[in-house]
């Protein structure tokens, strides 16, 4: 059949039967070729069902011919086509390429259902240039493996068949099959660092070793095999470093580790937990200044969208914390669920047998949360504490004390929720009760 449909012919043998396979489809040549031997192959694979799928990013005077353009190629295919207009905003500091790119692939997972797959038009050409890119920044295995074959996405998974393929070889295909694609002039601006190493940088390159994006190919394989030991590795290192009910890490096991299985694993870690990786600069400040701080200490440290700290032996990581009043007062009717304010989660009363509090008609529920000086008197135990007594003695991290909800009857602390109930407002053995709970919510 020729190396391009023998090719699709193998990654679409593995897309189960009655899935839905999506064809990102820009109407440049590469997609065109994407499009068009998948057309070829539909006898072959009956029960899969393809959509095409055309962005609309608005930045160039001829999107909207080349929207149009997308819809008659995919009229003529007979194949359905969908059509997802974006508007890009893109922050100070930030690259316009980055920024489209990001709101691309947003586009496209709204589209996937579980276990469908998404088949983008990405070739050899273009995992030469994303290594040589990553390069350039700098990255470590991870960034220097670029583009994988296969991935986990949004619900489902993207496919790029063609990155064993060079840019030539899908050339050849178009003009033999005498396609029309749509030309994509800001491609030939140099401005864009991509555009750049394409026009500029690895033609150099090839004039001096004419196989150059083979070569760099496989550099890209052998990086993502070194990345993919150093997963595993972490992998068995944080099952003795970390505490899995709360998702933390043990700083002092970590210190058992050499300087480079200890980066690794906080590496790992950090995108386990789905944030950003932090700068060269900022890992060794985590090391110095937080993982060997003193045991008394509560360091932290922020980068974009991340926010680390440690309490007591226990390293911490979540989004920045919005701010918070713990001064509000919320009065509540705990027969309707209750939202609390800046993400905290949303309170629930449910009838519970043996727990919770006792049912107190006409009392005035109030929801507050800690100021200072509050106390507690626990069942089963002689005397009152305060709350900040009770919070160390549960080892419950300082920035998380003052988000705690307090639910007071007439005036007084009868639940800290998640915590304990207060003596008086308990139900004793064998009695129905309320039970308050929080579900909480990302933010």
């Amino acid at each position: 059949m020729g190396l391009i449909t023998d090719t699709l012919h193998r990654f679409l043998a593995d897309v189960p039967e009655n899935n839905h396979t999506w064809i990102a489809y820009s109407g440049g040549v590469d997609s065109h070729v994407l499009l068009h031997a998948i057309t070829q192959l539909r006898t072959t694979f009956p029960k899969l069902k393809f959509t095409a799928v055309h962005i609309h990013h608005g930045l160039l005077p001829n999107a909207d011919k080349w929207a149009s353009h997308t819809e008659s190629i995919c009229n003529q295919l007979n194949i359905p086509y969908k059509l997802t207009r974006i508007n890009i905003t893109c922050p100070a500091g930030e690259s316009l390429e980055a920024c489209a790119r990001k709101l691309r692939y947003q586009a496209f997972s709204q589209h996937l259902q579980a276990d469908d797959v998404l088949f983008t038009a990405h070739h050899q050409d273009d995992q030469a240039e994303t290594c040589l890119l990553q390069f350039f920044r700098g990255a470590g295995p991870k960034g220097l493996a670029s583009m994988p074959t296969t991935v986990k996405f949004a619900s489902g998974f993207l496919s790029r068949p063609f990155l064993d393929i060079s840019r030539q070889t899908i050339l050849e295909y178009a003009q033999k099959h005498q396609l029309n694609w749509v030309e994509d002039t800001s491609n030939l601006d140099p401005r864009f660092t991509r555009n750049f190493l394409r026009l500029h940088v690895i033609p150099l390159l090839q004039s001096r070793w004419t196989n150059i994006n083979k070569t760099i190919m496989r550099v890209a394989n052998h990086c993502a095999e070194a990345d993919q030991l150093l997963k595993t590795l972490a992998g068995k290192d944080l099952q003795t470093v970390q505490n899995h009910t709360k998702s933390t890490i043990f700083a002092d096991k970590l210190c058992n580790f050499d300087i480079l299985r200890e980066k690794n694993i906080l590496r790992q870690w950090i995108q386990w937990q789905g944030f950003p990786l932090p700068s060269e600069k900022k890992l060794q400040h985590i090391i110095k200044d937080v993982i060997h701080a003193r045991i008394d200490s509560m360091p932290q440290i922020k980068w974009k969208g991340v926010e680390m700290r440690r309490y007591q032996n226990e390293l911490y990581l979540f989004a920045p914390l919005p701010k918070h009043d713990p001064k509000i007062e919320i009065k509540w009717d705990i027969k309707k669920p209750l939202t609390l304010p800046v993400n905290i989660g949303i309170l629930h009363a449910e009838p519970a047998q043996c727990l919770g509090i006792r049912p107190l008609p006409n009392k005035t529920i109030t929801v507050k949360f800690r100021q200072g000086g509050e106390t507690c008197k626990l069942p089963k135990r002689k005397n009152t504490h305060t709350l900040k007594k009770l919070f160390q003695e549960w080892k419950i991290p300082p920035w998380e004390r003052n988000r705690i909800p307090l639910i007071f009857i007439d005036d007084q602390l009868a639940v800290i929720v998640g915590y304990a109930v207060c003596e008086g407002f308990n139900v004793n053995k064998d009695e129905a009760g309320i039970d308050i709970c929080l579900c909480t919510r990302q933010t």
